[in-house]
């Protein structure tokens, strides 16, 4: 089999009814997949006297391109193959662009492409285009010359596409789900006709990727394993389904695969205007698109995101200048996905401390929650992270490294817990927290999956290590002595919980505490603070004892804190990831990411155990309110962790969309702003603007950590999730 086929065989597509998922929005769900030379551009098209306004994603010199429109109107648009040959046809080009410029729903987009094909034939072989808005989903399936179908989704069930047609038996005369051509109808008129076995390419049925791929969504949606010939155009699904469920699926293996050149999930919010109730999640390749970049109809798209200053350039240029494109174009931002392993120098930095073997995808190529922390009496670095193909997925592992050089150089790294691979899946750990006593013993503690398979969702285990982490004893678990009122009411169900950044001394004493996000049966995330009593005593694991603070109604809740803006955020009032410092006066100071478009903030005199009223972040006393998508920004004294010297700074986007409906916007660049404490202040932390961290366009989320050893400053960070690089801060 050729590659070109392999890339038709597994472009994927689902269009979910409102009533078929959690939240009643209609969702569309598309993976591309492209052999050989292909280049993305992201394009904001503006009204005009030809059509109105829309985000493209344009794929130059094909007709893959994915399209929604200021109504809320969305086209994704993928081969496939038919019984007739053909060739890459410019009018079908012209009329899913024209659909995408004047259709007003998806009813509409499905009559003005076969409106246009009265008039002038496909010269393509096949083509499929899932359309949608807010209301319904249709599909769109062409034959070469002037035959098509369009069948509607029903409400309450999903459809799902991938290379072969899928529209079966037809009734024209149910105008109401059907539409189509005259010549079709003459033929939907015999009985038992049917459009996919009619129309369908041969050669694809075969196919064990398709076959595989189709299989894996028939099992998620129905439970059930019906052949290609058995399956039905679209079914009602075992359960309600929400978008990460799609994002998993376009994000696995073969449906997300080495051919995969965008993923796209429309989110169709009925209750809401099209400008504000249409979200789509991108993932480029090696992305999960439920975890990474979120735009709307009016995002505007950075300027490295296109290959030409304007869009109305690019429509007339789409067919044009088709190859080259990585040497005429070499700073678009395509390249940092597509080609990894070539753009490891974005981001400068000093210290390597891993780089992946696989591209994205593979086994070890989500590398997150970075902790590195400095061991003094050994003269090493300690590093912990989560890894795994992709986040949350069912090989996610804890695993260590160590430096004897400073940094230089690091040791193999090797599974503490967790499962070891997608194809030999354990129940999986993440999210460790690393910590050293005052005798050297090292501590690794993690949140370990148990009886729920759901992220975030555990107990927490660990294991500790007497000879600098050359060997580590049995794992154990931590004792939860407390069930808070955001737990499950059924014991046997885990809490969820998460703390991203290692725990400091910064408690009572010299006790290490960290804030913790805790996730209630809502979804909903609040903050509290754990502190460890008794690590300096070398406890075996199952004698660790935990103190909780700020819990219950003490819990930092987005929603009870006095904003600027009238914002209310689709995804709910979280407040997620508190990031501690100290202060030269002895309190607290803690920085945490919300939903509500700024970081907040909060100070405790006590050590950690009561904290002050939760603000927003500004960069002084009534300054200028700090604006952040939902993404970490994390803050660090410059002379270390626990310094309490007064020289701080701190990681942020500086952007932020209130025309969103969510707040998880683009992760794009990330600016480092330093921050100086100021005696008597109302905000203690005055920060101002020192510099860009990060150019890259999208992708950035920095769940990093900071170490001051043998004198030097770095901050350990995950570049995409994907590198891991230590970078001089001092």
């Amino acid at each position: 089999m050729s590659n070109l086929l392999l890339a038709i065989l597994l472009s994927f597509g689902i269009i979910a009814g409102s009533k078929a998922t959690t939240d009643g929005y209609v969702y569309l769900g598309h993976n591309v997949d492209l052999s050989g030379e292909k280049m993305l551009n992201i394009y904001n098209v503006p009204p005009s006297k030809n059509g109105m306004a829309g985000l493209w994603f344009e794929f130059p010199g094909r007709i893959d391109d994915s399209y929604v429109n200021e109504n809320g109107v969305c086209i994704a648009s993928h081969e496939t193959p038919s019984m007739e040959n053909g060739r890459a046809g410019r009018h079908l080009y012209k009329l899913q662009t024209k659909a995408f410029r004047k259709a007003r729903s998806a009813r509409e987009a499905v009559r003005i492409i076969g409106t246009g094909l009265r008039w002038k034939a496909c010269q393509e072989s096949g083509r499929t285009f899932l359309i949608a808005d807010s209301r319904e989903g249709w599909v769109l399936s062409v034959v070469k010359g002037r035959t098509w179908v369009a069948q509607r989704v029903p409400d309450d069930e999903i459809m799902i596409i991938s290379g072969r047609f899928n529209i079966q038996e037809t009734d024209l005369r149910d105008t109401a789900n059907f539409i189509g051509s005259k010549r079709l109808a003459r033929k939907a008129r015999r009985e038992g006709w049917n459009f996919a076995k009619t129309y369908s390419a041969p050669s694809i049925l075969p196919s064990p990727e398709y076959t595989e791929a189709y299989a894996k969504a028939r099992k998620l949606f129905f439970g059930d394993s019906l052949s290609l010939e058995e399956a039905p155009f679209s079914g009602r699904p075992v359960r309600k389904f929400h978008r990460r469920d799609l994002s998993k699926l376009l994000s696995d293996a073969p449906i997300h695969n080495e051919n995969t050149a965008l993923t796209t999930i429309f989110t169709l919010n009925p209750n809401y205007p099209a400008a504000k109730g249409t979200v789509i999640w991108v993932g480029f390749p090696g992305q999960d698109a439920a975890n990474h970049n979120q735009w709307t109809i009016f995002t505007k798209s950075p300027e490295s995101c296109h290959r030409y200053d304007d869009a109305s350039t690019a429509m007339d240029r789409h067919f044009l200048d088709t190859g080259g494109f990585r040497e005429r174009w070499p700073e678009h931002f395509y390249w940092h996905y597509l080609f990894p392993e070539t753009n490891i120098n974005v981001i400068p930095h000093d210290h390597t401390v891993y780089v992946p073997e696989s591209q994205r995808g593979g086994h070890d190529s989500f590398n997150d929650h970075f902790h590195v922390l400095g061991d003094e009496k050994r003269g090493l670095l300690h590093a912990f992270w989560t890894q795994g193909s992709y986040e949350a997925a069912d090989d996610e592992k804890v695993v260590y490294s160590s430096s004897a050089d400073g940094g230089k150089t690091w040791t193999e790294p090797v599974m503490i817990a967790g499962s070891p691979s997608i194809e030999d899946p354990q129940p999986v750990a993440a999210w460790q927290q690393p910590m050293i006593s005052r005798s050297g013993r090292l501590y690794c503690l993690w949140n370990q999956e148990t009886t729920v398979k759901k992220h975030l969702c555990g107990l927490m285990f660990g294991r500790y290590s007497d000879d600098g982490g050359k060997t580590w004893s049995k794992p154990e678990q931590v004792p939860f002595p407390i069930r808070f009122k955001a737990d499950p009411e059924d014991p046997s169900v885990p809490p969820t919980w998460c703390m991203w950044q290692r725990p400091l001394r910064l408690g009572k004493d010299g006790r290490y505490i960290a804030g913790c996000s805790r996730y209630g049966s809502d979804g909903i995330s609040k903050v509290e603070f754990w502190q460890y009593e008794n690590i300096d005593e070398d406890p075996e694991i199952k004698n660790i004892r935990i103190s909780f603070f700020n819990t219950d109604e003490d819990a930092f809740d987005a929603g009870k804190v006095t904003n600027d803006h009238d914002y209310s955020p689709r995804d709910g009032h979280r407040v997620e990831e508190a990031c501690l410092t100290g202060l030269p006066d002895g309190r607290l100071f803690a920085v945490m990411r919300t939903t509500i478009g700024h970081p907040i903030w909060s100070v405790s005199s006590d050590d950690g155990e009561t904290w002050s009223r939760p603000e927003i972040l500004r960069m002084r006393d009534d300054g200028e309110p700090i604006l952040q998508p939902c993404s970490p920004c994390p803050i660090y004294d410059y002379e270390g962790p626990e310094a309490r010297s007064g020289k701080y700074f701190l990681m942020v986007h500086n952007t932020f969309d209130f025309n969103g409906l969510t707040s998880y916007q683009n992760r794009g660049p990330v600016y480092k702003l330093d921050g100086e404490f100021v005696p008597g202040a109302h905000q203690p932390v005055w920060f101002e603007e020192a510099g860009i961290f990060s150019p890259r366009d999208s992708g950035n989320s920095l769940y990093t950590s900071y170490t001051v050893f043998d004198r030097e400053g770095v901050l350990w960070f995950g570049d995409q999730k994907y590198y891991l690089f230590g970078k001089k801060m001092r």
